[in-house]
Order: structure tokens, then sequence, then C-alpha cells
């Protein structure tokens, strides 16, 4: 409640408002009673935007011994806010296209656009006291969605940064680009726009986000990381003992996760975005720049700036444990 709704429009091929200040109460010349220093003020209230929906198609079948099962599940799911610790960040930390407190949907942050998983299993009982098991369990889908936003605050909405979805620049025309830290800080950037526009340029021609929405604002999680292909294995062995009338059961478990990355280092591995804030604002330029007076001017950043290596693809490796194969052991006695 403490942003003001008045400003100015950018300059350029983006004309959003730029926030004539970050806050209406800012205390200015010394906080007092009626002149208050006002950080945040969050107003929630309901609203009937948003939705979301399944469809799932599975096929299962049984024959003798081995039973399988294929499914694909299709979804979009759209919300105003998926909510936060506290009130202040789920509006901060919202990224948004234009006016901040905005009642806009994007998709959800865990939203998950398709997904095919698909199982197989065999079980043998002999020998009147064991049964031995074997089962596989595929699953493949996008290792998730993000929001392309500036590393910085070119609307003056006072969110700290990053909150702010990018506006992708279909030429050279579309975007001032100056060296990183011009906007403060040591500038040891000695590219040239032209130098800089070719880098981003390329980035953006290989992104299938980006190179498609040229000349548009990103849409929040509207990013969709390559999808990632897992397969699991399971063996099971089971010992029956009679007790009395009742059959006792020792289990034994083994599983591998990620059995693909166990068969080769080069499968099962998940994708990351390298960044999805790669343009830093650096301010608004000056009158002395007839050309380009009120635009707002951005840096490319680097992905290694010891090295001045400037970003060149949109993902890199996940490097966690889901990209990764893992073995158990599992021990379980059931009473019958």
């Amino acid at each position: 409640m403490n942003l003001p709704s008045s400003g100015t429009p950018l300059v350029g091929s983006d004309t959003r408002l730029r926030y004539s200040s970050s806050q209406i109460w800012s205390g200015a010349g010394g906080a007092t009673v009626t002149n208050p220093n006002i950080s945040s003020a969050i107003l929630m209230t309901n609203s009937s935007k948003g939705y979301g929906y399944y469809l799932t198609l599975s096929l299962a079948r049984s024959v003798g011994n081995l039973t399988t099962s294929v499914a694909y599940t299709y979804s979009k799911v759209k919300s105003i806010n998926d909510g936060g610790s506290i009130a202040q960040s789920s509006w901060r930390d919202r990224p948004t296209q234009g006016d901040l407190n905005s009642d806009e949907i994007g998709y959800s942050n865990f939203y998950q656009p398709q997904r095919v998983i698909a199982y197989a299993s065999y079980r043998k009982e002999y020998g009147k006291n064991f049964a031995s098991s074997i089962g596989l369990v595929f699953e493949a889908a996008p290792a998730g969605v993000g929001s392309y936003t500036y590393q910085g605050d070119p609307l003056n909405g006072g969110t700290g940064g990053n909150s702010t979805l990018m506006y992708i620049p279909k030429t050279s025309s579309d975007i001032v680009l100056v060296p990183v830290n011009t906007g403060g800080g040591a500038v040891t950037d000695t590219r040239t726009a032209s130098q800089m526009w070719n880098q981003l340029n390329n980035f953006i021609q290989q992104d299938p986000y980006l190179s498609s929405h040229r000349g548009q604002i990103a849409e929040r999680n509207a990013a969709v990381l390559p999808w990632f292909k897992h397969l699991d294995l399971n063996l099971t062995q089971d010992f029956y003992m009679k007790s009395g009338k009742n059959r006792h059961t020792l289990r034994v478990t083994f599983d591998i996760i990620n059995f693909g990355n166990f068969l080769n280092k080069n499968w099962g591995i998940v994708k990351t975005f390298s960044t999805t804030s790669f343009l830093k604002y650096e301010g608004i330029a000056s009158t002395s720049d007839p050309v380009n007076a009120g635009k707002p001017m951005y840096s490319f950043l680097y992905q290694n700036a010891s090295n001045q290596i400037p970003y060149v693809n949109s993902y890199q490796d996940n490097t966690s444990m889901l990209s990764r194969w893992q073995a158990q052991i599992g021990i379980r006695y059931i009473f019958n």
C-alpha cells in the first residue's frame, strides 16, 4: 500500500511505468508521526483468478507374473501468487510484467506441463519358501520452470531486484547496453556495445523460450527446463517361514535410484538454468546522450567475471543428488 501509482513510462521499446518513488511514506527529511518511514504495508485480499487442470492417460496390463503400466499427464496451472513465508516476501518475490500490485496471473512455481511415468515388475514364487521380484520405474518430465527477470530494479518498485520480468529485445536498437557496473562499482568491462549485443543476441538465439518471444515481456515461470529421464531398479527377495498356522516373511530389498546413471555417467542427468537474470539494470541514460536519453541501460553479465567469459548456454548440469545414482539395502520382517 506504500507504493505510488504514479510514475513515468520508460523510453524505447519497453514502455512500462517506472515509479516516481518506491515509497509514498519514506520519512524523507526525518521520520515523524505525521511523516513516517513505512517499509512494507501489505494488504491481502482474495481473488477468483487462477486455475489448474490435469489430464492423464494411463494404460496398465498384467500377464501372468508380469505387471506393466504407462501414464502420460498434461497439466496447466496459473496463479496470482504461490505464497511465501511472510506477507512481504509473498509480494516482493513474485515476478511481474509491470504493476507490482496487480493481480496478474502467471504459471505456478511448481508447474510441470508434462510427465511420463512407466513401470514393469516381474515376481516369481518358487521352492515353497521363496519369492523373487525385479521392478523398473521410468520417469521423464521437464526438470522445472523459471522466470527471466532483470538483476536490479528498473521500475523502481523497491523490491530489491529480480522481480521485474525481462523485456526480450528483438534487435540492438531495442536495448541500451553498457559495461557491467556502469551504475556503480568498479568497471572492468571493456566490451563495446556492439560486442555485448553479439554475445546477448547469440544467447537469446540458442534459448527456446527467449528466441520465440522476442519483442515481448517474459511471462512468469514460462521458461521450461529440458526433460530429465530417470530409471530406477528394485530387486526384492522374500523368505517365507512358518510359525504355527501363520506364514511370516523376511524381505530383503536392493534399490538403485537413477539406475541409468549407474550404467552410464551421461545418462540420468538433470539440467538447471545457467542464469535467469543475465541482464543487469545500470540506470537511466542521461540527457547528455540525446539518442538514448530516458532509456534504461543494461549490461550483459559475465558467467565468469574473472576471466570475462559471457553466458553462452541457457542450461547446465545440475550436480546435486538428482543427477547421481544412489543405492540402498532394506530388510523388513512381515508378521502375517
